[in-house]
């Protein structure tokens, strides 16, 4: 019987390649489309309330034409350390299908790295782990039953540069 000798690009292993991040990417495009289904059409900030869950804040930094840059958080209750909630900057290429978190993410406190020193932000190495906790989070949160829904009239997008020679 063969097997399959392929790495899943959402395993941690010695092959963290470009091309695996790089399929990371697609699923996290995958599931933030689930979670904001249409982006033109939320609000700049919308909050997702689930009984028993904490909300789930949206706010969307930036919208162009094959973009929309976005922060992504929980907020817990009060007294809780602000430093050790997620609070990712995510950008959502369209035309690519592919969301990423950015380098400018809030991630200093974060205790993913437990003791270690965290990769260098930017490194492959970075990309790697912090796109693999944005899959994680974003299937957590929609198997909580986040969601955001789509505004009434569609927010426009700008329109697309059209470069002439």
């Amino acid at each position: 019987m063969l097997s399959d000798t392929r790495t899943n690009a959402l395993e941690v292993d010695s092959q963290c390649s470009f091309a695996a991040l790089m399929e990371l990417y697609e699923n996290n495009y995958i599931f933030m489309r689930r979670l904001l289904p249409d982006p033109d059409r939320s609000g700049d900030i919308v909050v997702s309330r689930v009984n028993g869950t904490p909300d789930l804040h949206l706010e969307v930094r930036e919208r162009c034409p094959y973009t929309t840059s976005l922060r992504l958080t929980h907020f817990f209750e009060a007294g809780a350390e602000p430093e050790v909630t997620p609070n990712l900057e995510v950008r959502i290429y369209h035309d690519a299908r592919v969301a990423e978190v950015l380098p400018s993410s809030c991630i200093r406190g974060f205790r993913y790295w437990q003791d270690a020193e965290p990769p260098e932000a930017g490194t492959l190495a970075w990309r790697w782990e912090v796109n693999r906790f944005l899959n994680r989070w974003l299937r957590y949160c929609l198997g909580e039953g986040h969601g955001f829904e789509a505004q009434s009239g569609p927010a426009p997008r700008p329109a697309a540069r059209r470069w002439s020679v």
